[in-house]
């Protein structure tokens, strides 16, 4: 159901992944929704109590994913365990 349309001729759109997969918002409410940061756009949502943070990639709105460890040759914020 990405971007279909209806037959009011409103259209859709489907989250995909993260905690509201599979929700389906009309485009409309999610535009006033999203916010620009550079050439991203995000939004945050809660739904019955679930909250999720997507973000659109290509065309479709997908879960921001928190950011991956660093590489073991960068720096890490945490100590190493003894031996």
């Amino acid at each position: 159901m990405d971007h279909d349309t209806a037959p009011s001729g409103e259209g859709f759109v489907t989250l995909y992944a993260g905690p509201l997969d599979g929700l389906v918002l009309t485009a409309a409410h999610l535009d006033r929704m999203a916010q620009d940061r550079g050439s991203e756009r995000y939004f945050l949502l809660t739904n019955r109590g679930v909250t999720g943070l997507y973000q659109e990639v290509d065309g479709r709105w997908v879960y921001a994913t928190p950011r991956l460890p660093a590489a073991p040759d960068q720096p890490t914020d945490q100590p190493e365990e003894p031996a």
